[in-house]
C-alpha cells in the first residue's frame, strides 16, 4: 500500500461571529474532514489536484444554529467542489 502525503496550506480565514472555543472546535473538525476528503480519493485523481492555488473559497452563508463541525462540513464541501470544477489557478 503507498503511503499519501498531501500539505494543505491556508493563508488566511475568516471565521465571523464564533467564539475562540467555537473556533478551535472549528479548526480540528476541518482537519478531520479535509483528511477524509483526501482518504476518499484516488491517487490519480489526487495527483491532478497537486500544486494547485485558490485565490478564495466561498463556502456560502451557514444556517442560524449550525456547530463548528458542521461549519467546517461544509467549508470542506465548497473545496472539494472548486477542487473538481474549474477556476482554480495552477503554480508552476
Amino acid at each position: 500500500m503507498n503511503s499519501r502525503k498531501v500539505h494543505i496550506h491556508i493563508d488566511r480565514m475568516v471565521i465571523e461571529g464564533l467564539p475562540p472555543h467555537a473556533q478551535q472546535r472549528f479548526v480540528r473538525a476541518l482537519e478531520t474532514h479535509l483528511t477524509q476528503m483526501v482518504d476518499a480519493q484516488a491517487p490519480r485523481d489526487l495527483f491532478a489536484a497537486s500544486s494547485r492555488r485558490i485565490a478564495s473559497l466561498d463556502a456560502g452563508r451557514l444556517r442560524a444554529g449550525a456547530t463548528p463541525e458542521q461549519a467546517a462540513a461544509q467549508v470542506t464541501a465548497a473545496l472539494h467542489g472548486k477542487l473538481a470544477g474549474k477556476g482554480i489557478n495552477r503554480h508552476g
